[in-house]
């Protein structure tokens, strides 16, 4: 089940919803990402420390502390602002290097359509189900998303230097309980296939990195 996820919801309370104060944040104190073509908005640093937007949250901070640090450690925290009508280009969320490992990514998303999130499967794109809990996503299958509404998209993402394991225990417990809970909506990849583009997906920066997939 765990190297072949692509998503499934977990069995965790879901965040406070602080869309609110989202949306007085300005574009000035928002991090520009050119490859995914969204912006994030700094919640926690790679080592722990809360940024001035975070602070502002503290209720968000506490459910982290409650039901998501305890088996991630203090990481990266962000909040993925799509605006209204524009999309997030299809991407890969990994290197090369490390495009054979467990690549699991933490998602919730607080604003927005859930299933405008799409993988890539040939030539086909597969939507995620309109379930509201947080989620875990393979970030290095290829996908993209398409915010079609009239407001911007808020998904809440943790980043570095979390990277889960197959051994890890914790993240296993938590795997184990969620496809307990909502196996009816696991998406596994045992069937799918990567599109030929795929190579070509990967952020500029990796050019250089691409010859070990062949």
């Amino acid at each position: 089940m765990i190297k072949e996820l692509i998503y499934l919801p977990l069995d965790i309370p879901n965040p406070p919803n602080v869309s609110c104060f989202f949306d007085t944040v300005l574009q000035s104190d928002m991090i520009l990402d050119n490859y995914r073509t969204c912006s994030h908005i700094p919640i926690m640093s790679p080592t722990g420390e809360l940024t001035n937007i975070g602070k502002q949250v503290p209720e968000l901070i506490t459910w982290l502390y409650d039901h998501i640090i305890p088996w991630t450690a203090p990481t990266r925290i962000r909040i993925l602002v799509t605006d209204a009508n524009k999309s997030n280009a299809p991407h890969i969320d990994c290197s090369p290097a490390k495009f054979k490992t467990l690549q699991h990514k933490f998602r919730y998303v607080f604003q927005g359509k859930r299933p405008s999130l799409y993988f890539l499967n040939n030539n086909k794109k597969e939507v995620i189900p309109d379930v509201d809990k947080p989620y875990i996503m393979d970030g290095s299958w290829p996908h993209e998303m398409i915010n079609d509404c009239n407001e911007r998209k808020y998904t809440l993402v943790l980043g570095a230097p979390w990277e889960p394991t197959e051994d890890d225990v914790n993240y296993n417990e938590v795997l184990n309980r969620s496809f307990e809970m909502y196996k009816q909506y696991y998406i596994s990849s045992s069937t799918w296939q990567l599109p030929k583009n795929y190579k070509s997906l990967f952020e500029d920066k990796y050019i250089n990195e691409l010859s070990i997939l062949n």
